[in-house]
């Protein structure tokens, strides 16, 4: 629950944040103001393996599908829609993993009940992000949908990267890739952001110590305990129960208000990641 309400605390205060640093410039702040404290927990740890060139390989391309990309793309997003579509649109990612998975890992080939889900799972977001998409086209509500989607796609794609590669000790595979995010953003971010021109008030030191610290950090350490102790399956539950804390804190918070549309579709998108189809529609389509 803790580390569901960490991730689902994220949308909401990455829109809180986002209104006092432009989305590039969060997104590396983010990410170098994390590293610190994941390299002191990796210590805490204990001894860790000192990683070679195919981890560093693995840690470069995963900083940037997992860190980098969607640090960025959920700031620029989360400014035009609500948080609470925010938490839904995220949702999205074991759906994206799924469909990824089947094209380019050969031990996940693509199945009858795969594809099922996938259509069930598409429905899903048509529903949650649809009425924006119509009513305002690419305009706020639409544009902020489809940066926000990118996020979760991003995250998926470093999931199957992963896959393909070799296992790695989690906290200095984040560690590592923290620090891709701020290579990779920082530059950028003064490129297309330019300095910072923000006057550091309580609120905003409070704003992105609370993005960092609670929805940043905090999530992912609990995570990698919930793995440890009760498994990767189990542990996955945690996006499951993501989007509930983004609505109650959206309402709390924001007074936001999200059409019934939207819930159904999160409805879909949860079944289509979760549920399973007769055995017999699990198997691969035998080519004629």
């Amino acid at each position: 629950m803790l580390s569901a309400a960490g991730f689902g605390a994220s949308p909401l205060l990455i829109q809180l944040a986002v209104q006092h640093f432009p989305p590039w410039t969060l997104g590396a702040l983010r990410s170098a103001l994390g590293l610190p404290l994941l390299l002191i927990a990796a210590g805490l740890l204990g001894r860790q393996r000192r990683p070679d060139a195919h981890d560093l390989v693995t840690a470069l391309v995963g900083g940037v599908l997992v860190v980098s990309i969607p640090f960025v793309s959920m700031a620029a997003g989360m400014q035009y829609i609500p948080s609470g579509m925010g938490g839904m649109l995220y949702t999205t990612m074991p759906l994206f993993t799924m469909g990824l998975a089947a094209l380019f890992l050969k031990d996940e080939p693509a199945t009858l009940e795969q594809g099922i889900r996938i259509a069930v799972g598409i429905v899903g977001v048509l529903l949650i992000a649809g009425p924006g998409l119509i009513a305002d086209g690419l305009g706020q509500a639409g544009l902020g949908a489809a940066l926000t989607l990118i996020s979760p796609l991003s995250y998926a794609a470093g999931n199957v990267w992963f896959r393909r590669r070799r296992k790695m000790q989690p906290m200095i595979l984040a560690a590592l890739m923290f620090a891709v995010g701020t290579v990779t953003v920082w530059p950028a971010a003064l490129l297309i952001d330019g300095l910072p021109q923000v006057q550091p008030s309580a609120a905003v030191i409070a704003s992105l110590a609370a993005l960092v610290v609670l929805a940043t950090v905090a999530p992912n350490l609990l995570n990698y305990a919930l793995v440890q102790q009760a498994g990767a399956n189990k542990a996955a539950l945690a996006m499951f129960l993501m989007p509930g804390f983004s609505v109650v804190f959206g309402m709390l918070f924001r007074g936001e208000r999200l059409p019934i549309l939207a819930f159904v579709g999160l409805a879909l998108v949860i079944a289509a990641s979760a549920a399973r189809l007769p055995r017999r529609w699990r198997t691969r389509p035998q080519r004629s």
